[in-house]
């Protein structure tokens, strides 16, 4: 489907044409090659004026929503942005609806609800060393909420580790959530798919189900999932969620896979099988999926 590409995190269809969020390539410095990439002709084009790092797009009412960062030498800056005038090579207006407070971790992927608000999840951090413990920086553990123009802003819901990517059923709005949990010192926890509503409360960092108990009185997970299977992105078509897994279930590798529950629960079994690389950005448009693949930098499409 494309090349050129990095870390594909996210996709949007809109106007006719497929954008690719991007996290640039890894190294020890700053992410290079993240932002936004236009698909076409078999491989992405960056536009103009995208962050340097890129976790979730939404297309909505005519414009592209950006969740991304830009890593500076006094710090990082995170943002939701919308992107309108689209002329088939960059958008002619790109404004930041909303900007995180000082000391804020990172967005993780955004998506639109049933009722036209904004969600999008907040990343654990890379820089506060304090993925086991009470949160310590702004909304970290949340899910939050917005109008479209980036006034409201609202808690949806929290104790969720790492709330990546989202899906919302057609006029819903309580989204399909894909949360890791934990990869050091935490005795191998699971990872998980969440049902979230309005004010759930999931008990991380006390409960990361590896002790039962803990989690007396928190909202249970919707599916649970062996540790490192690492559910990343989401997309539902018809009555079917897909689902990308890092390395696939149990990190056997040496690439990721593609996988499939129904909407109402159940285990998860595997769609695409194969890749040479992880897995981590899903999109889905007309009855097809669109899958990225790390390293490589490609983007396959697949029709389940």
């Amino acid at each position: 489907m494309a090349t050129g590409l990095h870390t594909p995190t996210s996709f949007a269809v809109g106007g006719g044409n497929l954008f690719e969020g991007d996290g640039g390539a890894e190294g020890n410095g700053p992410p290079a090659g993240g932002g936004v990439y236009v698909l076409k002709g078999g491989k992405g084009t960056l536009i103009p004026g995208s962050p340097q790092f890129v976790a979730g797009l939404a297309w909505h009412a005519g414009a592209l929503y950006v969740s991304g960062g830009v890593l500076a030498a006094t710090g990082p800056k995170w943002q939701i942005q919308k992107w309108t005038g689209w002329n088939g090579t960059t958008f002619t207006s790109q404004k930041a609806i909303y900007t995180a407070p000082k000391g804020f971790q990172g967005f993780n992927g955004l998506a639109f609800g049933g009722d036209r608000r904004l969600y999008v999840g907040v990343d654990v951090g890379l820089l506060n060393n304090n993925d086991h413990g009470p949160a310590k920086t702004p909304y970290v553990y949340d899910i939050l909420s917005m109008n479209a123009n980036g006034k409201g802003l609202k808690v949806f819901a929290t104790g969720i580790r790492q709330p990546w990517q989202m899906a919302f059923p057609a006029g819903s709005s309580s989204p399909f959530v894909s949360d890791l949990g934990q990869d050091k010192g935490a005795k191998n926890p699971p990872d998980f798919v969440l049902r979230v509503r309005q004010g759930d409360n999931y008990g991380f960092p006390g409960c990361n189900w590896t002790a039962t108990s803990k989690c007396k009185g928190f909202t249970k997970p919707f599916e649970q999932f062996g540790p490192h299977t690492d559910i990343m992105g989401m997309v539902i078509i018809g009555q079917r969620l897909y689902m990308t897994s890092f390395l696939g279930p149990k990190a056997k590798g040496p690439g990721g896979e593609v996988l499939w529950m129904p909407l109402s629960g159940g285990p998860a079994k595997p769609l695409v099988e194969g890749f040479v690389a992880p897995t981590v950005g899903l999109g889905g448009q007309a009855g097809s999926l669109y899958v990225g693949e790390v390293g490589a930098g490609l983007v396959f499409r697949v029709t389940p």
